[in-house]
């Protein structure tokens, strides 16, 4: 083909790729622009009001959106706002106040959080090499356990069977669970169990010998 040709047929089909390369902006930039306008945003836990966290958890660009780091890093701020405050009633009437499908987004939203927590746990305690390392790291989790079980089974009650209450949720993860997660996710619920136990003991000998 000529020069004169080459360039005759580029100059003939450049309006159709210039037509075709802005069609291609505006979709993209119609995507970011609808990305921005729906995702809302992220509330100040410390002074956000209870119904505008939960609206955040539950909405599909929400919470949901966020990287995990990021999530646990909401979570537990909320986690901590919640047990050092007297803000549970709100948080259970706000609970209360959910349609069955905002329910439903709450709680996946919560327990996926929730596996993903136990997981990394059961992952650092099988790579403790001491028994006296399993036994610390258990203990500090059956204590964090036993601070946060009455607000637990709280949610128990509002959600009832969609909330596995405090002490079944280490069988409920693991009922959730692939083989793989479950050859690391079994010896630590068995270990818990008896971490668990060993301090029911303590403590029962301990108000022995006081009150002998």
């Amino acid at each position: 083909m000529m020069t004169e040709d080459v360039k005759a047929n580029i100059k003939r089909h450049r309006p159709a790729a210039l037509l075709g390369g802005l069609a291609g902006l505006l979709l993209v930039g119609g995507w970011f622009g609808y990305e921005i306008v729906m995702t809302p945003a992220q509330p100040t836990v410390a002074s956000a009001s209870t119904s505008e966290i939960i609206s955040f958890i539950i909405n599909p660009r929400g919470l949901g959106k966020l990287v995990d780091i990021e999530q646990a890093q909401f979570l537990d701020r909320w986690k901590e706002r919640i047990t050092k405050s007297d803000g549970k009633d709100e948080v259970r009437d706000a609970l209360r106040s959910l349609t069955d499908d905002e329910r439903k987004s709450f709680t996946e939203v919560i327990f996926k959080h929730l596996k993903r927590v136990f997981m990394d746990e059961a992952t650092q305690f099988a790579s403790l090499k001491t028994p006296a390392e399993k036994s610390e790291f258990c203990r500090k989790r059956v204590e964090e356990f036993s601070s946060q079980q009455a607000f637990m089974k709280d949610l128990a009650v509002v959600f009832k069977d969609d909330f596995p209450g405090p002490d079944k949720f280490q069988e409920w993860v693991l009922r959730h669970t692939s083989p793989s997660e479950r050859q690391i996710g079994e010896p630590y619920v068995e270990a818990l169990k008896r971490v668990a136990s060993q301090i029911k003991k303590e403590a029962r000998a301990t108000t022995t010998a006081a009150n002998g």
